[in-house]
């Protein structure tokens, strides 16, 4: 039923035994070995890239949650819209919340694939998925790409002094397929001096995987303005997060050690192996993401410094305009040219956008209501009538840009003015995310 994992699976590692069997014989136990942990090094190499997408998805779905937070707020008592809105926030931002799963998903058919062939290089069992073969008929029966030469072999192999297939739980009636004549060459504790340190090794890994990745998500959190108390769904999902991460922490890592007396000793190499490479690569990739990530915010900072007016000099076309050019629908903060100035640089090195033109030609007449706003922090009735006509001039592209970058400006306020504006910030967001929704 599952042949079209079986084959692949098994191809693979008869392709590493013929590499590593020809410098180190085809009937050691090292080449089975390396056959093994090279289908991991085989599977793992493919799966780098869309690692690094999950990872890069997973921080962008972060960056997304104060937008997300907005949308179910908005549409708490419709969950058809909530979900349509949220398609639409997802495709915007370019994140596919599928694509992350795919790594684990991938991981899943190559264990129950690994797992099968190796076990049915040995069929003496009478378990469940066991055939029941005599010793002649289980060393004279191919295994999927394996030729009868290459199953024998394999069960005389050794790594040592332990056969490949053997693991802890085993029936003893099993042991004589080991061997061409019947004979048994090893005792269950040799199985056993082999697959516990092998899946200690593993747990461990898996363990402080777990918490890497949770020591980078609390470190990402507390760098984040803190938030007021979130809703009763907030917390439960926040709450559930928490129990994911528990079980990932501690566990998946016992499951996985108790496991291993029921996995042969070549899944072991196998588990060993594919932690190591994850414990390896989560590393470097969280290097290469920090460096990154480092690099954007010298580049905010380099544009910011970049658009920043002369000292003593004010930008062309008053503080509101100012604002207005950078795309910066936070105009609504703009009764000065500093504020203004702040959250343009605020918005510009975002992402580096050009001013939208439309943005552009509906902003100029804001900007004698902005200048006289006054220090309020909200907005009045005849700004929020100039405003919404302001954003119904907008194209749909512009609309989204300015929400976005407004939205980042009320997530991080370039300066203190900004933070004391950001009820103002607020209303304006959600005047235009009521523009576009009357928009779709």
């Amino acid at each position: 039923m599952l042949d079209f994992i079986y084959y692949p699976i098994s191809a693979v590692l008869w392709f590493w035994h013929k590499v590593f069997g020809f410098v180190l014989g085809p009937d050691s136990g090292l080449s089975w070995a390396l056959a093994i942990i090279f289908l991991v090094v085989t599977i793992r190499s493919l799966l780098v890239r869309p690692t690094i997408k999950q990872l890069r998805s997973s921080r962008k779905m972060q960056e997304m949650q104060p937008r997300m937070q907005a949308i179910r707020k908005k549409y708490a008592n419709d969950q058809q819209q909530q979900a349509l809105e949220m398609r639409k926030l997802q495709k915007e931002m370019g994140v596919n919340p599928l694509a992350s799963c795919l790594p684990m998903l991938v991981q899943i058919p190559i264990f129950i694939g690994l797992f099968h062939v190796l076990r049915s290089f040995n069929r003496t069992g009478d378990g469940m998925g066991q055939l029941g073969m005599t010793i002649e008929e289980t060393r004279n029966t191919s295994n999927y790409v394996f030729g009868v030469d290459e199953v024998q072999s394999f069960l005389d192999a050794r790594l040592f002094g332990t056969p490949l297939s053997g693991f802890i739980s085993m029936s003893e009636d099993a042991f004589g397929a080991f061997a061409a004549d019947g004979s048994v060459d090893f005792e269950r504790w040799n199985i056993i001096i082999v697959v516990l340190p092998l899946m200690a090794i593993a747990s461990v890994l898996m363990h402080f995987n777990a918490r890497m990745s949770m020591d980078r998500q609390k470190k990402r959190q507390a760098a984040q303005p803190k938030k007021k108390a979130g809703t009763a769904q907030e917390d439960m999902m926040q709450n559930q997060m928490m129990m994911m991460q528990k079980l990932m922490l501690w566990v998946m890592p016992v499951m996985m050690f108790a496991g291993g007396f029921l996995w042969q000793v070549g899944l072991a190499v196998y588990m060993c192996a594919n932690t190591t490479w994850m414990f390896v690569q989560q590393l470097l990739v969280f290097r290469k993401m920090d460096r990154e990530e480092e690099e954007e915010k010298e580049a905010k900072l380099a544009a910011k410094r970049t658009n920043a007016p002369k000292p003593g000099k004010k930008p062309k076309g008053g503080a509101a305009a100012a604002a207005a050019s950078a795309g910066n629908v936070a105009t609504v903060s703009g009764e000065d040219a500093g504020d203004a100035q702040d959250a343009q640089d605020a918005l510009e090195g975002r992402d580096g956008a050009e001013v939208v033109k439309d943005a552009s030609a509906v902003s100029q007449a804001s900007s004698g209501s902005a200048e006289g706003a006054g220090s309020s922090s909200k907005l009045d009735d005849e700004q929020a009538r100039k405003y919404r006509a302001q954003a119904e001039a907008m194209t749909p592209e512009a609309l989204d840009s300015a929400i976005t970058r407004l939205q980042d400006v009320i997530d991080n306020p370039p300066s203190k003015n900004q933070r004391k504006k950001r009820g103002r910030n607020l209303e304006f967001l959600a005047i235009l995310e009521d523009v576009k929704q009357s928009k779709a």
